[in-house]
């Protein structure tokens, strides 16, 4: 059995003009059960030399605010923040876990979604990144010894819960290439504070939009080119079913407009 955890950077909503994350990402960070309790007291003893007890009943490693110092983390210097950054991939790379992205760049995304459903037609580009990601997912689980199963793991996303939770029941019903065979129960959704293996999902996520911007050539903070590296020995890049999942999110809209009232 496999835990998946989902999380995205770049998140705009269905704002696809944003100047300031012109780059959607989702990550989803492959771990096995089998590693889970050593993964996360590894985690626990980064976080407990890096910022000793008494810690705020609210912590939570949070990409942005070690970048951008805020929140808890605006009290220590740049070198202590990204150092922990660092120390947490390092454990993701020591226990081998893998991370499965699809990014989105908006704006073309924007203009996709007026060329094949005209003006006032909103699809969020994390119910397309989502397709994108588990079909790869599904296809990693299935090629390793054994074909184990894998439960998805999201960050509590409001507005996407409801679009999601159908997607994943569809995709698991479907049939064809985008059935999720290896992939049991529904999806979860939970606080991320709760979670430090989603916290750490939330970790690749960010490094993953800076990787994907830089490889657009878009404007990259220097800060936020020094995590790109740190994501590279985690990362898979499975075969994507794009067209199936293009196919699967018009078929999706055409049925929306065939509902009264929808």
């Amino acid at each position: 059995m496999h835990l998946i955890y989902f999380d995205e950077s770049g998140n705009s909503g269905n704002n696809l003009d944003h100047t300031q994350q012109p780059v959607f990402v989702l990550a989803a960070l492959i771990v096995p059960v089998a590693s889970w309790t050593a993964i996360e007291r590894d985690l626990e003893q980064v976080i407990e030399a890096a910022f000793p007890t008494p810690r705020p009943l609210d912590f939570e490693i949070h990409a942005n605010e070690l970048i951008n110092a805020r929140g808890f983390f605006r009290q220590f210097p740049i070198a202590k923040r990204l150092q922990f950054y660092q120390d947490c991939m390092a454990v993701a790379k020591r226990h081998g876990l893998k991370v499965i992205h699809r990014a989105i760049a908006k704006k073309r995304y924007a203009e996709w979604l007026l060329r094949t459903f005209g003006k006032g037609i909103e699809i969020n580009p994390h119910i397309a990144a989502y397709a994108l990601v588990a079909q790869v997912v599904n296809a990693y689980l299935k090629e390793l010894p054994g074909s184990p199963f894998g439960i998805f793991i999201s960050d509590e996303n409001k507005e996407v819960v409801k679009d999601l939770e159908k997607s994943h029941r569809v995709l698991r019903g479907t049939a064809g290439p985008l059935h999720l065979s290896q992939v049991i129960e529904k999806g979860f959704f939970i606080d991320s504070r709760k979670s430090l293996l989603l916290q750490l999902a939330d970790l690749c996520a960010y490094s993953l939009r800076t990787k994907e911007e830089q490889a657009a050539q878009l404007p990259v903070k220097p800060l936020n080119a020094t995590v790109a590296p740190w994501v590279e020995p985690l990362m898979h890049q499975g075969k994507e079913a794009l067209q199936d999942v293009i196919a699967w999110l018009q078929a999706e809209q055409g049925q929306k407009k065939e509902r009264p009232g929808t």
